[in-house]
Parts: C-alpha cells; sequence; structure tokens
C-alpha cells in the first residue's frame, strides 16, 4: 500500500494534469455538481457565461449565460435526473450556433450521477453552410420544374 506522501504526490500530479488541461482547452466546459453548484469551468466557457474564479461553488442559476436558450436550467435538471446525455443546438445572442453536450458525471462505484460536463462546440460556419445548401437545392427545384414545363417542339 502507498505511503500517506505518495498518495499525496499522486494526487497532486492528478489534480496538476487537469488544471494544465482546462487552462489550455479550447472548448468552453462547465462541471456543475448534483446541487447545480459550478464547481469548475474552462476559460473558454467565460465567453458564453459572465465568470470568474469567485463563481466556483455558486448555483448556476444565479450565473449569467449568453444564450437565446432560456431552458439551459432545466435540461441540466434533467440530465442530472436521469443520466442520459443530451445534445442540443443553440444560438447566442450574438447569433453564433453552438452544439451543446450536457453529459452526466457518474461515480462509477457508486453508479450516482453526481452533477454534469456541458460543453460548447462552434458550429456556426457549419450552419451557414447548411442554409446555403438549402437555398441552392430550392433554386435547382425551382429550375427543374420551370424546365419540365417547358414544351421544346
Amino acid at each position: 500500500m502507498p505511503s500517506k506522501n505518495q498518495q499525496i504526490r499522486e494526487l497532486s500530479f492528478h489534480i496538476e494534469l487537469l488544471e494544465n488541461y482546462f487552462r489550455n482547452t479550447i472548448i468552453p466546459q462547465l462541471f456543475i455538481d448534483g446541487t447545480l453548484r459550478l464547481q469548475k469551468f474552462s476559460l473558454p466557457a467565460m465567453k458564453q457565461f459572465s465568470l470568474a474564479d469567485s463563481d466556483i461553488g455558486r448555483p448556476i442559476e444565479e450565473i449569467k449565460d449568453n444564450f437565446r436558450f432560456p431552458s439551459i436550467i432545466d435540461n441540466i435538471k434533467k440530465v442530472t435526473d436521469t443520466g442520459e446525455i443530451l445534445e442540443k443546438e443553440i444560438q447566442t445572442l450574438d447569433r453564433r450556433w453552438y452544439q451543446m453536450n450536457i453529459f452526466p458525471y457518474i461515480l462509477l462505484q457508486a453508479k450516482k450521477t453526481e452533477g454534469v460536463i456541458v460543453t460548447f462546440v462552434e458550429i456556426t460556419a457549419m450552419i451557414e453552410e447548411l442554409r446555403v445548401q438549402k437555398k441552392l437545392v430550392a433554386d435547382y427545384e425551382i429550375l427543374i420544374r420551370f424546365v419540365t414545363t417547358l414544351k421544346i417542339p
């Protein structure tokens, strides 16, 4: 069995790994516990939420977000209650689109959902490209209908 000092060193090492990950990830992420309190966030999440280090431990309902999506809290509660992953496309107030994923944070030994991890991946360019493609398809269908109505001798 490892000594207490060795256990402390291993724990410190793993904490440093996680802190390094949070400092360097480009993905906005929130870690919210089972009581709906913010436990951790990545720096890019500061664009979608008004966050400061002092927000750690605060209820997520008290934290202002930048989304045109009023039921984000309800969706977090649903994933916390059911343990099921939720994916949604949401838009920010500045009209940017994100794929929001809410994953249950499950304690493996207890087999219990203890909170959620919320991630946001920007998909604005993809949404805009889909709109362009839909317009092209619609224009093409109009052209095909027009051509098929022509009576060419």
